[in-house]
């Protein structure tokens, strides 16, 4: 990626491809420390407040099947547009594809108190117009004059923050890009928030959790799961597979186990590899 980083006026744009991933990160810091007085700055009517929202979904690839699932995930974080309550307050929301006009005027009229209007002429929409099936961000850091009208449109960058969808690599470079610090766990947190993460740190720090197993690569590796999940628990008659990274159910299936050889039984295995590739439905 050669998105530009967003720098004062007078110095030369730096690019992000130029910097390691310990400079960028140590940059990344840096803007964050930020965050704290961004926040303490939120609701208190500043005119020159504001909030970039790049709902980018950085996830597996293969929860992300046509650029028309890629638009509606991004519109999904279009219930923000209620913080245009704040009477002077902009907003800088960013999609792959424009947005229908009925559908921002939709949200805008749920607005209480608040005319219509007044809150469209501080809202900004920026569409990048490319419909593939790629996150958000990646498009973005392609293209640095989509960037550049984007923090032209931050009217102070110590009053403005940048919210996403997930926070990965790319949504960080988005952040140095604009110049503003992120709402966002830190992306070297990411695996923390997996499937696999999650049962880890689970298991380390004594918190209850379902029977199953993670890390597992191949459908054999399942199988092995599956077969050593019944001989602790004979009587189960089902299990999930999900996908480590995943949103909104995509990626998982039901294993129906019942009517399956005794657990230990010879034939058991062959018998389980078999339903895997028979009977997996979708959630």
């Amino acid at each position: 990626m050669t998105g530009v980083l967003w720098t004062a006026p007078a110095t030369a744009p730096d690019v992000l491809s130029a910097l390691t991933e310990d400079e960028r990160y140590r940059r990344f810091d840096e803007l964050q420390a930020r965050m704290g007085g961004v926040w303490e700055s939120m609701r208190l009517n500043y005119e020159d407040e504001s909030v970039v929202v790049v709902p980018s979904i950085t996830l597996d690839r293969a929860t992300a099947r046509s650029g028309t699932l890629t638009q509606a995930y991004e519109e999904r974080f279009l219930f923000l547009l209620v913080l245009l309550r704040q009477p002077r307050l902009r907003l800088i929301y960013v999609t792959s594809m424009p947005i229908s006009p009925e559908i921002v005027e939709y949200y805008l009229a749920l607005l209480s108190g608040v005319i219509p209007s007044h809150a469209r002429s501080r809202l900004s929409l920026v569409a990048v117009n490319d419909s593939s099936p790629r996150s958000l961000s990646e498009k973005l850091l392609e293209r640095p004059q989509v960037l550049r009208r984007i923090a032209e449109l931050i009217p102070n960058r110590s009053r403005s923050h940048l919210v996403p969808y997930n926070t990965t690599e790319l949504e960080r470079d988005v952040s140095l890009s604009l110049g503003i610090p992120m709402y966002g766990a830190d992306p070297r947190l990411a695996d923390l928030g997996s499937k696999t993460g999650c049962r880890r740190l689970f298991a380390e720090v004594g918190v209850p959790h379902p029977q199953g197993a993670e890390d597992l690569h191949s459908l054999d590796e399942i199988v092995d799961a599956i077969v050593g999940m019944r001989s602790e628990r004979p009587t189960m008659p089902s299990a999930i597979v999900k996908l480590n990274e995943g949103v909104s159910g995509q990626g998982n299936a039901v294993v129906r186990l019942a009517g399956l050889p005794s657990p230990g039984s010879s034939d058991e295995r062959a018998a389980v590899m078999q339903t895997l590739g028979r009977r997996c439905t979708r959630l």
